[in-house]
């Protein structure tokens, strides 16, 4: 063979195994990923079997915990029922009390206008009264000269006979005036 042939073969040859040799490193790079994958693989099914055992432990956990929410709703739920007719009880209750304090309100307001109609009757009574009172007081008064008046008046007459006017008013003035 000639010696281009064989440089060429053995430039062919090193070409190859050049190849070769980055494609057996590419393969071991390959398997050493793959078998970092496969590691990746097994810890991840390890924790995945893991997580599956505590799912399965908390399974009857959160059924439980479920019932005692749903439980505890319940009795929120009859405790909100229980305050509401609690509360409306209490506002028929505090109506009913509105009610009959504003009837005991209005009829003491009733009595008050009755009572104050009856002192201003009253009041007028006792004027009228003290009226009366200051004209007998005042008559009284008048009438005390009377007796002094008539004896003068006879005295008048048993000496005269008779009485003037102008004697009668001077009589008056003098006596009741």
């Amino acid at each position: 063979m000639s010696e281009k042939k064989l440089n060429e073969n053995t430039q062919d040859l090193n070409s190859t195994k050049t190849k070769l040799t980055s494609v057996s490193e590419e393969k071991n790079k390959i398997s050493m990923e793959l078998d970092s994958l496969k590691n990746d693989k097994s810890e991840f099914e390890k924790k995945y079997n893991e997580t599956k055992e505590k799912l399965k432990e908390l399974e009857p956990k959160v059924d439980t915990l479920k019932e005692e929410y749903d439980q505890k709703e319940r009795e929120l739920e009859e405790v909100k029922k229980n305050l509401q007719q609690t509360i409306s009880d209490k506002y028929v209750e505090i109506q009913s009390l509105k009610d009959e304090l504003t009837g005991q309100l209005d009829s003491k307001e009733g009595e008050i206008i009755t009572a104050k109609n009856e002192i201003e009757a009253k009041n007028k009574e006792i004027e009228a009264i003290k009226l009366k009172l200051t004209s007998l007081e005042d008559f009284l008064e008048e009438s005390k000269g009377a007796p002094q008046v008539i004896e003068k008046i006879r005295e008048t007459m048993a000496h005269k006979g008779f009485l003037s006017d102008k004697e009668l008013e001077d009589i008056l003035a003098n006596y009741l005036g």
